[in-house]
């Protein structure tokens, strides 16, 4: 009665450590197992099976090697080109503006006029030809055009702080960007303002005459001695050939600053003395406000964009037009198209295809119209069936012999094939378990003729100790199978 109840508490002891399980809540396989088999051969002048031992342990690490083994997909995203067509658009000779509704998958705002968002794309079919003798088509000056307002165009503008100067040099419309700063401020007897290059220094001060003696530094250097009275305005600029002025006006020179920025003055300073006043200890003030403005951009009637697409600008519209530009004699040769071959536009991915018409046997006699193409790559989600192996690369890592065991590992599931008759890994053990726990595992082979039991390791009760034990070498092959058919 007392063994009975031994073996009953050692069991609630077993399961109250790591358990028997039926359903195992753990992963294992042969990258996180190590199995240990016995080397123990002869015992009281008894041979032991430990041959058939190691044939079930062998066939234990085949099956871990092959749990790591499944299926898995794999996904990544690839850069497809996707193509979308307009319909097909005939050779009137006419003015013809693209449109939605000839190609809904255009991507722009478009209109029959460059208002707010919306952007003009226009092929003028009277100077575009077909060749009856080469087959191809012919597309010849201004015979594409793409027009812009100021909110569309591609050309820099500048933002807040700029101003927007129309003119004309040399006989074609020009458009200069200016940036702007004004500015007012105070400075004592002494000092030195700084301003872009120019810098005005003041000698003296007089607060009754309202007037300040200043020495002026301009961008190259020069310098010049001058009396700056209150009021009055004074312009010193850097002229488009890069010569310095200084000029006085009685009132604001509005006018004067104008024609220099439609010049195309570099820099122009109007700065002027607005008060004098005697200042907190004493000391004489000037108070003073200044504009700036500095040329940052020059834009003209035939600037290159890009190969033979060139600018006709109307600045004081705001319209900006970029057009397909032929002139053979200076480099802008014909553009001529045969079949499969487009007309690239400079922007947008969008291209113009001549749809050629074709006989029974493929050759070309005429056009039937032309089609623009828009070309666009988009990201497409691909995924793969494939195996995932999650294996032992070192077979010599999963299967060791109990003599190779000193201690039980941390990072590894630990299988031990075999009584403690023939694998002296039971040594290890009775170091880790206390006598009531081994003693258990002994009296359960004994009576039930095998163990499969799986207990947390002392080290670290993420992975287990599992225990394969047979009163011989065929109940021991019985849990190795048993355990392999709930792993």
């Amino acid at each position: 009665m007392k063994r009975t109840l031994s073996f009953v508490v050692v069991l609630l002891v077993f399961l109250s450590i790591g358990g028997i399980v039926s359903a195992y809540s753990f992963s294992i396989d042969s990258t996180n197992a190590v199995i240990v088999l016995p080397t123990t051969k002869v015992v009281n002048n008894q041979p032991l099976h430990i041959n058939e031992d190691a044939i079930a342990g062998a066939r234990l690490g085949a099956f871990l090697v092959l749990k790591g083994i499944k299926p898995s997909t794999y996904s990544t995203y690839l850069s497809v080109p996707v193509t979308y067509r307009s319909v097909v658009i005939p050779d009137n000779d006419q003015y013809y503006k693209l449109s939605e509704t000839d190609m809904p998958d255009v991507g722009l705002i478009l209109g029959e006029t460059p208002e707010g968002d919306k952007i003009v794309i226009a092929v003028n079919f009277s100077k575009v030809s077909y060749n009856s003798t080469s087959k191809k088509a012919q597309f010849w000056d201004r015979s594409v055009e793409i027009i812009f307002n100021e909110n569309t165009t591609p050309l820099s503008l500048g933002g807040e702080n700029s101003k927007l100067v129309s003119t004309v040099e040399d006989g074609k419309d020009t458009l200069y960007i200016y940036s702007y700063e004004e500015k007012s401020d105070s400075k004592s007897l002494e000092s030195t303002v700084t301003i872009n290059g120019w810098k005005i220094y003041f000698h003296d001060i007089d607060t009754e005459q309202k007037k300040t003696l200043v020495e002026i530094t301009y961008p190259s250097g020069l310098e010049k001695t001058q009396t700056l009275y209150k009021e009055k305005y004074y312009v010193m600029y850097v002229d488009s050939q890069g010569q310095e002025d200084f000029e006085v006006y009685d009132a604001y020179p509005s006018g004067r600053i104008e024609t220099l920025l439609e010049d195309g003055a570099q820099k122009v300073l109007v700065f002027t003395p607005s008060d004098f006043f005697i200042g907190i200890g004493g000391t004489k003030q000037v108070t003073y406000e200044y504009e700036y403005y500095e040329k940052t951009i020059k834009y003209q009637d035939a600037d290159v964009y890009k190969g033979q697409w060139v600018w006709d600008i109307d600045p004081s519209n705001y319209i900006f037009t970029l057009y397909l530009h032929v002139d053979p004699d200076n480099g802008f040769p014909v553009v001529i198209l045969g079949d499969e071959e487009a007309l690239s536009l400079p922007m947008f991915d969008l291209d113009i295809l001549p749809v050629f018409e074709k006989d029974d046997n493929g050759a070309i006699t005429g056009i039937t119209g032309y089609r623009f193409l828009r070309t666009v790559t988009v990201k497409k989600k691909v995924t793969v069936e494939t195996t995932k192996a999650d294996v032992v690369s070192d077979v010599n890592s999963l299967i060791i012999t109990d003599e190779e065991l000193s201690s039980l590992p941390n990072d590894k599931h630990v299988i031990i094939i075999g009584g403690w008759v023939s694998n002296k890994a039971w040594k290890v053990l009775e170091q880790n378990y206390d006598s009531a726990t081994i003693e258990g595992l002994k009296n359960e082979v004994m009576n039930k003729g095998y163990v499969l039991v799986i207990l947390n390791n002392p080290s670290n009760p993420d992975f287990k100790v599992i225990i394969l034990a047979g009163k011989d070498y065929i109940h021991t092959k019985k849990a190795v199978d048993e355990f392999m058919s709930k792993a």
